[in-house]
């Protein structure tokens, strides 16, 4: 193996939800702002961390399964949970502004864009409220919404179960086009006027914004469930496959790709002064990963697996929290666990050497499958997975999917 080059120190440690009514499971991604960091756990608590001790400032119970993470604008948290409550909480002493009932379960992040606030729910519709959460519109797109919305160039972009896109006019709540990317579709980055995801059946895509049309397409070895993460000429994104990989964003030729030993199932970091890419797997290990040419730096092991994004804040210090209930077959493990780490002021890049390696593995891009676009009209202004069999096997399938996009 790679000799890997010292890791971080662990400034703080807290355990969160041992117990709860959704289980002692965190999947969403922490966010960081003036020195507090806020996690969302499925037993529908959202914490305030204080980054310097890892103590809670506040705790705001929404009494159901909260799945995703919430966003910060503007002094206040907004978040969906999977009784379709949409909340707004003051960031100060998290008390609760207001309010949505959606029509059914909220489980993907919302988006704040020009003041307004879009959201999605398990149903298919997405919403258009304003700051004090009155309704201005919503849209059925038919199918199930669990990932989050993105917005760029006053139009809004969901991605849907059925693996379809969809171009919003976010003032009229009107479809623009849509387009077939593949067996479900999870959240676009926006890059150059190009969109780039990935796909339950393991693609990654990249199309232009305007109508829809294809630019690439490649393929991994399984679910592309995050977001990709654009730096230096190239898109980052891992896999359920267990690997990291590094894509031109114009050709989607494969720059490198890194193997850890479990799923990644969260958008990596980048750290662009340095660059370097972090990402937490399904193998209880944070690595380091050099992003020019895919070696690793040091790896950390948490207690469980890490299903979310790190981030960073101050001093050179990083944020994650691990999923919890440690080993799939140990449910009686504790719950989930927020790290602070301050990071290494010296780093070594790794060199291979002979036998088992995680160096990485450069493939050509396949050939470019073509997708189905469908134009819609232009929008009118208002007047104002399992190896068993059978019937089991599909079901075990169908939750592992539905799970999948409920992470997001």
């Amino acid at each position: 193996m790679p000799v890997m080059a010292d890791g971080p120190s662990t400034d703080w440690t807290r355990q969160i939800d041992q117990s709860g009514q959704g289980g002692a499971y965190v999947s969403a991604s922490p966010i960081y702002n003036n020195g507090i960091l806020y996690v969302c756990s499925y037993s529908g608590i959202i914490y305030a961390i204080q980054y310097t001790n890892g103590v809670p400032q506040w705790k705001f119970n929404a009494g159901t399964t909260i799945y995703s993470s919430p966003v910060y604008y503007d002094d206040t948290l907004y978040v969906g949970t999977s009784n379709g409550t949409f909340y707004a909480i003051e960031t100060m002493w998290g008390n609760e502004k207001w309010r949505f009932k959606a029509r059914a379960n909220i489980d993907s992040t919302p988006l704040v864009l020009n003041g307004n606030i879009y959201l999605a729910s398990d149903d298919g519709t997405v919403y258009a409220l304003d700051s004090n959460g009155h309704e201005y519109w919503n849209l059925s797109l038919g199918t199930g919404v669990f990932t989050s919305l993105v917005g760029y160039d006053n139009v809004l972009y969901a991605t849907l179960m059925d693996g379809r896109l969809v171009a919003i006019d976010p003032n009229e709540g009107k479809v623009i086009w849509t387009v077939t990317v593949g067996d479900g579709a999870y959240s676009p980055l926006m890059y150059n006027d190009n969109l780039y995801l990935g796909t339950h059946d393991g693609y990654i895509v990249s199309l232009e914004h305007y109508q829809g049309g294809v630019n690439w397409k490649n393929q991994t070895g399984g679910a592309v469930s995050s977001k990709p993460v654009y730096f230096d000429g190239n898109i980052y994104v891992g896999s359920w496959d267990g690997y990291m990989y590094a894509m031109n964003v114009t050709t989607g030729k494969m720059a490198w790709k890194f193997a850890t030993g479990g799923p990644i199932k969260a958008s990596p970091f980048i750290d662009k002064a340095n660059g370097i890419v972090y990402v937490g797997s399904g193998d209880y290990y944070l690595y380091a990963v050099d992003a020019r040419f895919g070696l690793p730096y040091w790896k950390f092991k948490a207690d469980s697996p890490i299903y979310s994004t790190p981030v960073m804040g101050g001093n050179n210090k990083m944020y994650f929290s691990s999923y919890g209930g440690g080993p799939i077959s140990d449910t009686s493990s504790g719950g989930p666990t927020v790290y602070a780490l301050t990071l290494p002021d010296t780093l070594v890049m790794a060199t291979p050497t002979s036998g088992p390696s995680i160096a990485p593995t450069v493939t050509a891009a396949p050939t470019e499958a073509p997708l189905q676009t469908t134009l819609m009209p232009s929008p009118t202004p208002s007047s104002s997975w399992c190896p068993l069999p059978g019937l089991l096997g599909a079901s075990i399938l169908g939750i592992v999917a539905l799970a999948s996009y409920r992470r997001r």
